[in-house]
């Protein structure tokens, strides 16, 4: 591991001091303040939001993109050049994954995502998702939360700022145990999001850009 991969490693440790099981001590050495109830009004309160985004890899490696995300079922990350990856949940049962360099599509259900529950109607932190882990660090509240139907599939650790209350990154871990973070940066939220921006046209049938 070169220097440089070494250093983004170390971001991602840091950043996994709050709502990792592993990374905090007992449970009972943090109560946190806010509650689950507080943090489903929260989440159920955001109708819109676009931020960028930074993205570190379990190698150690960053992307950067665009995150827009619209309350019920439409969610869209953009990642920038040279990934050609772009996510968009339309708003129906889909996640499309699309790869532009190789051309590649991929479409899985929203509802088998670690953040598919989002995406719902109303957001329940029970029943769907089960809550595993809930930590207080500083003036960052993480909760790590499993799939109730499939809990051996990972888990994802949202990360609040406490005082106010507002969502600050996530932490998803495979079920390989390999984690993933994506950090959003300058949030904005309740704004006008064109539509457009989670409208999906497959390639394949409208064309490719580079075509």
């Amino acid at each position: 591991m070169n220097r440089l991969a070494r250093d983004r490693r170390a971001v991602l440790l840091s950043l996994l001091a709050c709502g990792t099981a592993a990374a905090l001590p007992d449970a009972a050495a943090a109560a946190p303040s806010v509650t689950i109830a507080g943090l489903e009004a929260y989440l159920n309160g955001i109708s819109t939001l676009r931020a960028r985004f930074s993205q570190i890899a379990a190698d150690g490696s960053m992307s950067t993109g665009l995150f827009a995300l619209e309350r019920p079922g439409r969610l869209r990350l953009d990642y920038d050049p040279p990934s050609g990856v772009l996510l968009i949940a339309p708003g129906d049962w889909r996640l499309v994954f699309y790869d532009s360099t190789i051309r590649q599509v991929n479409v899985i259900p929203i509802s088998k995502t670690p953040l598919g529950f989002l995406l719902d109607d109303e957001v329940r932190l029970s029943g769907p998702v089960t809550v595993v882990d809930q930590r207080l660090e500083g003036d960052e509240v993480g909760v790590t939360l499993i799939r109730s139907d499939a809990p051996d599939q990972g888990n994802v650790t949202l990360v609040f700022g406490a005082n106010p209350l507002e969502l600050r990154r996530w932490a998803v871990v495979d079920p390989q145990g390999l984690t993933t973070i994506v950090i959003l940066e300058k949030p904005e939220w309740g704004i006008p999001l064109d539509r457009e921006l989670f409208r999906w046209r497959d390639p394949a049938i409208f064309g490719y850009p580079d075509d």
